[in-house]
This record gives structure tokens, sequence and C-alpha cells, in this order.
């Protein structure tokens, strides 16, 4: 920037303005909003709430602010004994929030939906990315690994959107 203040000659106000829109967006850039990603899944308990809580961990890993919802299509309590169980040797709290049934403001106010199975069929959703993923009460073990790929990828996807605001390298 002091480069072009002392440029000589004089630059005209035209290429003044080119080269600074022309420069690095990291010197205006602010900091970055968190992305706000919703999940949805049929009833709303069990793969959105798993895939909430997933997305916190993984993104507090690396640093990345997200604001992270589930919802339901129609909530219903399908956590089974087991899935608890296991879930809480694995200290996921899926009741940290109440489950939600899923509104056109919800939709509208996520920078990122994704929507689980037969949620991914509503026509609420039919801008939302499809997420087909094994039960997590009839096989946890592929469902688990299943979704720590989508979350790798996912955060990935997500660190690489921070490019560009403040303190954070392209």
């Amino acid at each position: 920037m002091a480069d072009l203040i002392a440029a000589k000659p004089p630059l005209s106000r035209r290429t003044f303005t080119l080269t600074l829109l022309a420069a690095p967006t990291q010197l205006a850039a602010g900091p970055c909003a968190p992305v706000k990603v919703l999940f949805v899944c049929p009833a709303g308990t069990v793969k959105s709430p798993i895939a909430r809580e997933m997305l916190k961990r993984a993104a507090a890993a690396r640093s990345l602010s997200v604001d992270v919802r589930a919802r339901g299509l129609a909530p219903a309590d399908h956590v089974s004994p087991e899935l608890a169980a296991r879930l809480k040797a694995e200290r996921f709290d899926l009741r940290a929030e109440h489950a939600v049934a899923l509104t056109p403001r919800d939709v509208a106010a996520a920078d990122m939906v994704i929507a689980f199975d037969a949620a991914a069929d509503s026509p609420l959703l039919k801008s939302a990315r499809a997420w087909r993923t094994p039960s997590w009460n009839s096989d946890y073990e592929a469902a688990k690994a299943d979704m720590n790929i989508r979350m790798i990828v996912l955060v990935e996807e997500l660190m690489a959107r921070r490019t560009g605001c403040a303190g954070v390298a392209p």
C-alpha cells in the first residue's frame, strides 16, 4: 500500500482504484461470520442431532466457527436404548437441544442444508444436499464410519470458504 502512495508519476484516480480492487482481499476482509449449517432428518432425533454434534466437534478441532442446527420433519424419539448407551460412551448428548420440527424459516436462515434419507424428498428441502446414510440404530459402526468421512469432507469445504477472512491465509 505504501508503494502505491509513493509511486511516481502520481497514479490517476482510475489506476489507484483498479489497483486497490486487484489487491488481495485480506486487506479489506473482516472476520468470518459462522457458517449456518442445518441438518434435517425425518424424526429429528438421530441422524440430524448426531451430525450436529459431530460437526461441532470437528469444527472446534479446526477452530472453525459454525452455527449448527438439527431439525426433523416430524419429531419423534427414535433413539434405541443401545444407541443411547453407545452415544453416551462417546460423550454425545443428543438431548442437549430438543427435537424441533423444520420450518421454512429454518431453511431460509441456513447457508447450507443437508437432508438425510427420506427428508431429502420433502418439497421444503428441494435445494438441500441429500445424504443417504446407514442407520445408527441398526448399524452403528457403518453409520459412524460414513459420518466421519462426510464430516472430514464438510469441514474441509467450510474451511475453504474462510479464505479471505481476516486472519485466514488463502
